[in-house]
């Protein structure tokens, strides 16, 4: 059972096939359910999914879903590293927008898109033993 604590901050999305998100989540990501809320007919309507710790997103079953895009929206989640959840996506089929790539800002990232258009950006640190003021005269100097 994932363990139960307050959320002072989280995201919820629209999305527009439960299952398929739930799927795709779990597929490509590893996020595991804490708790669905299915409606009288039995099918889900909210899903409180978890990556790692602090990682929770809600899912929330769109009333018209003909219309959601994940247009300005951008997920971005701390990894130990990215390259494996980038063969992952690929095995899985999941679109994958850029990476992994190396990013100045000493991040190695993924960016892939959900199955309603969310960006999801999965980065993990190049340099974990570097300050943040060395990463900043890094970026200063080159």
């Amino acid at each position: 059972m994932m363990q139960a604590y307050p959320m002072p901050f989280f995201t919820k999305l629209e999305v527009s096939d439960m299952n398929r998100s739930l799927s795709w989540y779990n597929d490509v990501l590893h996020f595991d359910s804490v708790f669905q809320l299915p409606d009288s007919t039995g099918d889900i309507v909210m899903a409180h999914i978890r990556g790692e710790q602090y990682q929770d997103i809600m899912l929330i079953l769109g009333r018209d879903n003909k219309d959601i895009k994940g247009k300005g929206v951008i997920l971005n989640f701390l990894v130990k590293e990215v390259d494996s959840f980038a063969e992952r996506a690929f095995t899985v089929g999941a679109k994958i927008v850029e990476g992994p790539i190396n990013r100045p800002w000493n991040a190695r990232e993924l960016v892939l898109k959900d199955p309603d258009g969310y960006s999801i950006t999965l980065s993990a640190a190049i340099y974990g033993d570097k300050s943040f003021e060395e990463i900043e005269e890094d970026i200063k100097t080159n």
